[in-house]
């Protein structure tokens, strides 16, 4: 992650060097040569990075070197933020550039009066000179600790064999059947590598993989079938001549080019003429690279095999199921708790009587949840508990953070290469998803808004950084680090979930950056761990009124039981302190605070803001319109939320605007005509009659050129004036795919498609006018053994029509909105009401 941040740094800092040699932005003396050091200092030790993260797990004080270097890049990303944000205000503000030329050494304390350093009214120069002088110290360090730069991308890799213990595999005897079953069909005249068909088996680290192919490969029916029978680990880096030498070996140990200098050609040929004409079952390990230019010379000397031949490759990533034969794809899948603890039995008992096994057997089946499904996990936790003969050292690890101890690195190891196979800019972003909770579903498009806020994405052009983020998103989804997903009508994926596993996996290694506290006292001290990251649950205590070293925090995440919300007086304190906030996400219902304290303002730095079922919320402050670095602002379930700020066209780099479930927003302000930098805006009110001066118009967006993908927009007024269509300018929207329209009673849907003229790639739909259903808001405290299984206090909002009575014969809508730490019972889902048409939770 720290080399990530370093080429992410040094981009920046050319760029000050270029805006500080121009005469109309000097504003600081001396920062030339602060930056040529601090780049100087930044390459040397870039160099070292790789090593140190690989050897950080092993050697206590190339830890702490990396974690001092990690809060030292943090805080240059700091200064190099200040420094932007101090340029931007003055073009914004429109300082004359006369002045700045007669006053070369600007007083950045007068933009800037907050921070730990910068509230000490530093100027940048001065704060840059601080920082070098701690990375000269690192970078004296770095000696001491032997680091070296690293040819090594990863962990090395054991070798897998064919050898195994049959009897020690357990819960795979359905899929090993499938996959066997396949093998012995006939020949097949579908084929993967030419004309030899391929089995895949994908799944992440850990889950069996390569034991599965060893059961296949040493079933007797698959010995005999077969003439030729072959395992190669084929590992990570793809060596075609080791490859072809392994085969080559295995077909005839022999042969005189197994070990003499030879072409590939030469290797490919002999394979060729050994397996002409013959049937055989090539099984290829731990496969890696999905390539093309890598695989073509293989398949080419493949195709010469008898019909009826197979290829068995195991993987983690699903772009090589895709580079080899998708229609023979077997997704592995987690075991369930009772396999897990039989395979923790018959490690751990091995030779033991049964009053044993009977005695711990209660606490050993909770051990084995906490394997999540992984055999490699339960292998591992039976290996640590086989040596234990008491109960009390049985609980000791059932109840240990044993996830956080040096035992986890076993158990992480798979999920190490895979991680270490990532690029550096992709692993940031997926130890980002530790800021979740466990089981969190996550929405794609808001995962990307949270990488960009932070930035990780660094695409200067339009949609660039969103693209960049749906590579890196896929890239990890091929690589199973997520799950679960759901995609829309066209196939997209919208929302996924990570294994509980992976999981554990990106909070071991961000232990030190990402902290969730949980029902936490009226005060908060985390002077000790000094976190970038926090997640803070407020339990039946309360909110803390304070909490202490928050400074340097990037990103707050606030989730607050029903029955104990967050006040404006406690935010008040909380952002008074939190300067340094790119993200924002408060998740709680508000006890007597009507709308979000001013002091959000003063949060420069913000890039993205969240606030969902803030219920007692009835307004937005205009000081929040002085974030002028906001990207994304989501608002969802904030049923009293009446308008917006009249200021919020200062909000000029805003990309997202997520109105969600808001009814008591009538209209949208003018302002939002001015946001040109809008990328998505899912819900919109605009006039039709007429250009309001202060509603926003449906003419306001002919300079939102940018809007893309799908939007809904309600239209106001019991006309549609032609002009005001027109001025929309809808042939420049090409982004724009589907727009979803809804009329008054007085408005004729012929009138609104020919004022607005879509162009033939937009498509709109008239859909029913929504305004009929009054949003009310109704508290329901459902106790346990009602409802089914439901177990908790939640909170019901009921959609209906106007003078519409609940009973079994009238229509209405249910809505279901559960805080975020709680988890709604699968069962409910299907123990409808009949008069409950719509349930969303």
């Amino acid at each position: 992650m720290a080399e990530a941040i370093v080429s992410a740094i040094l981009p920046e800092l050319a760029a000050i060097a270029i805006q500080n040699a121009r005469e109309e932005w000097r504003l600081v003396t001396g920062v030339e040569k602060e930056v040529e050091r601090l780049k100087s200092n930044l390459k040397a030790i870039q160099c070292e990075l790789e090593d140190a993260e690989e050897k950080q797990f092993v050697n206590k004080r190339v830890q702490y070197w990396l974690d001092r270097f990690k809060q030292v890049s943090y805080d240059i990303e700091d200064v190099l933020d200040d420094w932007k944000t101090a340029l931007h205000k003055l073009q914004t503000d429109g300082v004359e550039t006369s002045s700045v030329k007669r006053r070369k050494v600007w007083p950045l304390s007068s933009y800037f009066s907050f921070g730990t350093q910068v509230a000490r009214r530093h100027d940048i120069a001065t704060r840059i000179k601080e920082i070098n002088e701690e990375l000269d110290e690192i970078a004296k360090d770095r000696v001491r600790i032997e680091l070296i730069k690293s040819e090594i991308k990863q962990p090395n890799r054991s070798e897998s064999t064919s050898f195994v213990h049959v009897s020690q595999i357990l819960g795979r005897d359905e899929i090993k059947e499938k996959i066997i079953s396949k093998l012995l069909s006939g020949p097949s005249e579908e084929g993967g590598c030419n004309n030899i068909p391929t089995i895949t088996v994908v799944g992440m680290g850990g889950m069996g993989k390569t034991a599965l192919s060893q059961l296949i490969y040493n079933d007797h029916r698959i010995q005999t079938h077969f003439e030729n029978k072959i395992w190669v680990c084929v590992s990570d880096p793809f060596d075609q001549r080791q490859i072809a030498r392994e085969i080559l070996g295995g077909l005839n140990s022999g042969s005189t080019n197994l070990q003499n200098p030879i072409s590939l050609e030469s290797l490919l040929n002999e394979i060729r003429e050994k397996i002409e004409g013959k049937k055989f079952f090539f099984v290829l390990d731990d496969v890696w690279s999905d390539r093309d230019q890598d695989w073509e010379p293989l398949k080419a000397a493949f195709q010469y095999g008898m019909p009826g031949s197979w290829i068995l490759v195991t993987t983690r990533k699903e772009s090589v199921a895709r580079q080899m034969d998708l229609s023979h794809v077997f997704p592995l899948k987690q075991l369930p708790d009772e396999m897990c603890w039989s395979i923790i039995a018959q490690i751990a008992f091995t030779g033991e009587n049964s009053d044993r096994r009977g005695n711990l057997e209660d606490i050993g089946r909770e051990i084995a949840k906490k394997c999540k499904g992984l055999p490699l996990a339960a292998k591992t936790l039976g290996d640590l508990l086989r040596d234990k003969q008491r109960r009390e050292e049985w609980q000791n690890v059932l109840s240990s953070e044993i996830w956080k101890s040096d035992f986890a690195q076993d158990i992480f190891q798979p999920l190490l290469l895979s991680y270490y196979d990532l690029p550096s800019t992709i692993r940031r972003c997926l130890l980002y998803c530790a800021i979740f909770q466990k089981d969190y579903r996550i929405r794609k498009d808001e995962l990307i808004q949270r990488w960009m806020a932070q930035g990780y994405l660094t695409s200067a052009d339009n949609f660039g950084r969103e693209l960049e983020g749906e590579g890196y998103f896929k890239f990890l989804a091929a690589r199973s680090f997520f799950q679960d997903f759901d995609n829309d009508a066209d196939g997209n994926i919208r929302s996924c979930k990570m294994h509980d596993m992976v999981h554990e996996f990106v909070q071991f290694l961000t232990k030190y950056e990402f902290v969730t506290e949980k029902d936490v006292h009226l005060t908060l001290d985390l002077s000790y761990k000094k976190p970038r990251h926090l997640r803070l649950v407020a339990g039946p205590k309360g909110f803390p009124m304070s909490i202490n070293s928050t400074e340097k925090l990037r990103s707050l995440v606030v989730v607050s039981l029903p029955d104990n919300g967050i006040t404006n007086e406690a935010l008040q304190n909380l952002f008074s302190q939190s300067k340094r906030l790119r993200l924002l996400e408060l998740r709680l219902l508000l006890q007597g605070a009507e709308g979000i304290c001013c002091e959000i303002g003063k949060l420069i730095h913000l890039r993205y803001l969240c606030l969902i079922d803030c219920t007692d919320i009835k307004y937005l402050p205009e000081a929040l319109c002085e974030l002028r670095n906001l990207q994304s602002l989501i608002i969802r379930f904030c049923p009293l939320l009446k308008k917006l700020p009249v200021g919020i066209g200062n909000l000029i780099n805003l990309r997202y605007l997520s109105i969600e479930r808001c009814r008591s927003v009538t209209y949208y302000p003018k302002g939002i005509g001015k946001l040109t930098s809008l990328m998505r805006l899912n819900r919109i009110i605009v006039r039709a009659d007429r250009n309001d001066a202060e509603e926003l118009s449906i003419g306001d967006l002919q300079h939102l050129d940018l809007l893309a993908g799908k939007i809904y927009v309600e239209l106001e007024g019991d006309a549609i004036d032609g002009d005001e269509a027109k001025r929309a300018k809808l042939h420049n929207k090409i982004h724009l795919k589907q727009m979803y329209i809804s009329i008054s009673p007085g408005i004729k849907e012929d009138e609104v498609v020919q004022a607005l003229n879509p162009p033939s790639n937009l498509s709109v739909e008239i859909v029913d006018n929504q305004e009929d259903w009054i949003f009310r808001t109704i508290i329901v405290p459902l106790q346990s053994g009602q409802l089914g299984r439901l177990k908790t206090v939640i909170s019901v909002y009921l959609l209906f029509t106007e003078n519409c009575k609940i009973n079994a014969y009238m229509k209405f809508r249910v809505s279901w909105f559960m805080p975020p730490h709680h988890h709604f019972p699968q069962s409910f889902h299907h123990q409808r009401e009949d008069t409950a048409k719509d349930i969303v939770y």
